[in-house]
């Protein structure tokens, strides 16, 4: 259970539902700067930010050229997020824009490399009439609530397995589906079918797909809904071994219980409707669960107690077999018929007929 819950929250913060990444691509680097570069550029997309970096090898620009033009010799090592979550904001770069229009522009201000800024300026909120940023932050948007919705789901399934196992299952199948809703949604309103290619030469071009945060999403869901099913399963066929894996009480189930008379068809309770409709499955759960044989109250002489509520010998109804020989014997001790033979079975049909509660 812990295991769901730690990659619940790395669903929901993990920076890799989808990646891309590219190796030794000629690229410029800056502005006012003419040379190219070599290096290794990779973007990372979550739920509400988009991670790209930047890496070239130590001094693979020359510094002697450096020098000349004003630039200090520095290590090429670039690591920026522009985060796209939060309200969507106006058309433009203003300051009533979204968050990630704002960031972008300020990227621009302070220099950052040409790479980052032509990565980045595809995640804008209709930038250039460019729509990928708001299908990602859409995606995100409503992939983030759904794996949150999760985590109430997943406290409840915890608490309810020491109370009532069946529900504790059942929060715990729609623990699995939230999670599995994320993946849904995500994987449907992030671009449709058109995949996101951004090119930076015919022979280099990030080509996105799914990351492990993505998997990892949809393994805590396939876990979570098939361990609930399991422990459904082993509840409704195997309840007292299931019970004591939890280490619950198997009875503490039908604590609310009654005693059904059905020559006035009420209940113990005074309540009919109830009892009527629940009548059968408090039947069948008594013959899945109780169907061992247990031994009789005893008195303090060694013989079996007498049942202190007619109500609940009123409730045990002899089989027609028993009828018969109980009447038998009644007629016998009417006509005067002492015999020890019918005493002997009278007694122990009476003892077959204890409520064994």
């Amino acid at each position: 259970m812990y295991v769901v819950y730690t990659w619940l929250v790395v669903s929901a913060y993990g920076q890799e539902w989808e990646s891309a990444e590219i190796h030794n691509v000629k690229t410029p680097y800056k502005t006012f700067f003419n040379k190219e570069i070599i290096a290794d550029i990779g973007v990372k997309i979550g739920l509400n930010s988009v991670n790209i970096t930047l890496k070239a090898a130590d001094n693979i620009l020359e510094s002697a050229h450096y020098n000349e033009i004003g630039y200090p010799d520095e290590k090429i090592d670039y690591n920026e997020r522009f985060h796209f979550y939060g309200g969507q904001g106006r058309i433009g770069f203003g300051r009533f824009s979204g968050r990630i229009n704002r960031e972008f522009r300020a990227a621009q201000w302070r220099g950052a490399p040409l790479p980052i800024l032509w990565i980045s300026e595809y995640f804008t909120l209709d930038g250039e009439d460019i729509l990928w940023g708001r299908s990602y932050r859409l995606a995100g948007f409503y992939a983030w609530i759904m794996v949150w919705t999760a985590f109430p789901l997943w406290l409840l399934a915890n608490i309810l397995f020491f109370m009532v196992i069946r529900n504790g299952a059942y929060f715990l199948m729609l623990t699995g589906g939230s999670l599995l809703t994320a993946n849904i949604l995500y994987a449907g309103i992030r671009y449709g079918f058109q995949p996101m290619v951004i090119p930076f030469s015919a022979e280099h071009m990030l080509h996105f797909h799914k990351g492990p945060t993505f998997f990892l999403c949809m393994s805590a869901g396939l876990i979570s809904f098939i361990c609930g099913v399991v422990i459904l399963f082993m509840d409704f066929n195997y309840p007292l071994e299931i019970a004591s894996f939890f280490g619950v009480d198997p009875l503490q189930d039908f604590e609310d219980t009654f005693v059904y008379d059905e020559r006035t068809d009420k209940a113990s309770n005074g309540l009919t409707s109830s009892v009527v409709e629940s009548k059968a499955v408090f039947k069948q759960r008594n013959k899945s669960r109780f169907d061992k044989p247990r031994r009789l109250p005893q008195s303090r002489n060694g013989h079996a107690a007498a049942p202190k509520d007619n109500a609940l010998q009123e409730a045990a109804e002899p089989d027609q077999e028993d009828d018969i020989a109980m009447s038998s014997m009644s007629k016998q001790e009417e006509g005067g018929i002492d015999n020890p033979a019918v005493a002997s079975r009278r007694k122990q049909y009476t003892q077959l007929l204890v409520p064994l509660w």
